[in-house]
């Protein structure tokens, strides 16, 4: 007999279970986890990201339910992905696709093998190579056009900068502008992420050192840093005080000290049309508490296309047009519901899409990115190094979304075919 054995068993306490609030979460790779630890989970992830991806998934399994396939069924995500190239969809519609689908069939526990990715990446390849070789329509997806500095300035004018709300778009159009932003940026800022300061900047030609105005934007998290390590975007103040973000800001933050809503908060806030800014504003709320009375991206997306059509950058869509756009569209669907087999449907929404494409490619395109686009090709055009201007954007120098900002032609004064003694 061991000591331990004089010692009497301590019996089992009782525990109370606790319930919550809300059910348990299935996860779709089996288990599950709680309500609150699911949304932690999907928060890091843009609203917009998961609306896509829920949108590629949906469609997947609806083309699955349509054709007999089961989702988990090998060589589905191939022949999915051929339906959406016969139906005239672009190469980077497919990737993005199949992108999604990889990830959410690994997590359905039903991962594709190395034969079937093989397979895909080639249905995409040959999809781009099509498209390449399409007489009606440019090949490539089509991107916004970007923003110049002169057709900054056009937009700015078409602002009321005397008013509560052309004080706000002006702040919102600069500062977006200015620090390269994506639409989300600008529109998630708080009060503390921006500092108007004073720096000493060093004159690249006389040498001499100056003190000029700045802002310092600080951005916590963003689309390229989901993991909130915070970046800063360092902007000097032009001479230009009519594009300078500096001087507009500082009119919209007298606009909220006048407003009593110099306070911690969204730095760029909702107005309605009775002019009553941020919380007071009529109207849906975003459903953000913590940033109630704050703008969203949709809002600087907005700002952006309304202020380019006022200055005539691209055309304002008339009511006749848009109608025909959609009747066209429901044609295109009624005809390709009717149709006798899957292949003939596919051509039907081949051909609509195609001229759907070619109608968009004929006019300019200045959407939410554009400030982006704009602001990096303007400094890119100045000479400056493209390291440096990457850091700016908060760009990888390497990454082929920089790349793709980069001048793709030389000047006609650096035009190889210049000099090669057969002037006229």
């Amino acid at each position: 007999m061991t000591s331990t054995d004089l010692v009497p068993p301590t019996p089992a306490r009782a525990v109370a279970r606790r319930a919550r609030a809300e059910a348990d979460v299935q996860l779709p790779g089996g288990g599950r986890v709680t309500a609150s630890a699911a949304r932690r989970l999907q928060d890091p992830v843009p609203r917009n990201s998961r609306s896509a991806r829920q949108s590629r998934w949906d469609a997947y399994e609806k083309w699955c339910d349509t054709y007999g396939w089961e989702i988990d069924e090998p060589n589905a995500v191939l022949c999915f992905l051929d339906d959406l190239a016969g139906a005239g969809h672009p190469a980077t519609t497919l990737d993005a696709h199949f992108g999604t689908l990889r990830m959410l069939r690994s997590m359905h526990r039903s991962a594709l093998d190395k034969a079937e990715i093989k397979l895909c990446l080639a249905v995409i390849s040959q999809r781009r190579g099509e498209e390449a070789d399409v007489p009606l329509v440019e090949p490539g997806p089509l991107q916004a056009d970007g923003v110049d500095p002169d057709e900054l300035q056009r937009m700015v004018r078409k602002l009321d900068r005397t008013t509560v709300r052309g004080k706000r778009d002006a702040a919102v159009l600069l500062l977006d502008w200015w620090m390269a932003g994506r639409a989300s940026e600008p529109a998630r800022l708080n009060l503390y992420d921006v500092k108007l300061t004073e720096v000493t900047v060093t004159d690249k030609r006389t040498g001499k050192k100056t003190r000029r105005p700045a802002l310092i934007v600080k951005i916590c998290r963003s689309k390229a840093d989901q993991q909130a390590r915070g970046q800063e975007v360092r902007i000097l103040a032009p001479d230009d005080q009519e594009l300078c973000p500096l001087f507009a800001l500082r009119e919209w933050m007298d606009v909220l000290a006048d407003d009593g809503q110099l306070t911690p908060g969204p730095l760029l806030r909702r107005i309605d049309r009775h002019g009553n800014i941020g919380a007071k504003a009529a109207g849906r709320h975003t459903k953000d508490e913590k940033r109630r009375g704050g703008i969203t991206a949709d809002t600087v997306n907005d700002i952006i296309e309304t202020t380019a059509q006022k200055a005539k950058l691209t055309p304002t869509p008339t009511p006749e047009k848009r109608a025909a756009e959609a009747l066209a569209a429901r044609e295109a669907k009624e005809a390709a519901g009717r149709a006798a087999t899957a292949e003939e449907s596919n051509a039907i929404m081949k051909a609509w899409r195609a001229a759907r494409r070619a109608a968009r490619a004929a006019v300019r395109r200045i959407t939410g990115h554009s400030m982006r686009r704009g602001c990096i090709e303007a400094m890119l055009n100045a000479g400056n190094p493209a390291e440096a201007v990457a850091v700016h954007s908060r760009h990888s120098p390497r990454s082929a979304a920089f790349d793709a900002y980069r001048p793709r032609k030389r000047t006609w004064s650096n035009n190889p075919t210049a000099d090669l003694g057969l002037a006229a």
